[in-house]
């Protein structure tokens, strides 16, 4: 695993000895991240079911102002501390232990970015009510966008009225959803993203 692009660019991420990951290859992120294009520079960012913080690291890499990262292992939030150092990037960011979705009160939103990519093998139910807390909890800015990175054979899908599909894009082994929140009736939404 590896920093992309941005700042880091190049910069090997490490991940806690003995924890079986299942990190995002370099190919899918890197379409992730140019789907979103310049949404990234200056956002705040939430990493939730972190892992070696791939993900939020990349974004601070590529200009977001700062990120959050909920990770529930011990070892591998100490991994995500040790690459942000590595990536001189730790004075951005912030990491906290804990499990979802009750550990998203942990959140100091809005956010611009929400990267949610659990486990491929999760409760459906943990992740509806994750999705849920997200808007209740009103985490994502009005014109923010979700990244959701699920399993072609198990993916939970939030419900159309409370979220609207911007983009969808297959990988094989992982789809790849960017969620914005829906627009209600009366209500009027920031500039589409590009």
């Amino acid at each position: 695993m590896r920093v992309i692009a941005g700042t880091a660019k190049g910069t090997a991420l490490h991940g806690a000895k003995g924890r079986n990951l299942r990190p995002v290859l370099d190919r899918v992120k890197e379409s992730m991240f140019g789907l979103l294009g310049d949404r990234v520079e200056g956002a705040r960012v939430l990493d939730l079911f972190a892992g070696v913080g791939s993900l939020g690291i990349e974004a601070l890499s590529r200009g977001a102002e700062h990120a959050d990262f909920i990770e529930q292992h011990p070892a591998t939030a100490r991994s995500i501390n040790d690459n942000l150092e590595r990536t001189h990037l730790a004075g951005k960011a912030s990491v906290c232990v804990t499990r979802l979705p009750g550990g998203i009160a942990a959140a100091r939103g809005p956010y611009g970015l929400i990267f949610v990519d659990p486990p491929f093998r999760i409760d459906e139910r943990l992740l509806e009510g994750l999705f849920r807390l997200i808007l209740d909890r009103g985490l994502l800015e009005d014109d923010g966008l979700l990244v959701y990175r699920c399993s072609p054979h198990a993916g939970y899908e939030p419900p159309t009225e409370e979220w609207s599909l911007e983009e969808r894009r297959d990988y094989g082994d992982s789809i790849v959803f960017v969620f914005s929140p829906a627009k209600r009736d009366g209500e009027k939404r920031g500039q589409a993203w590009t």
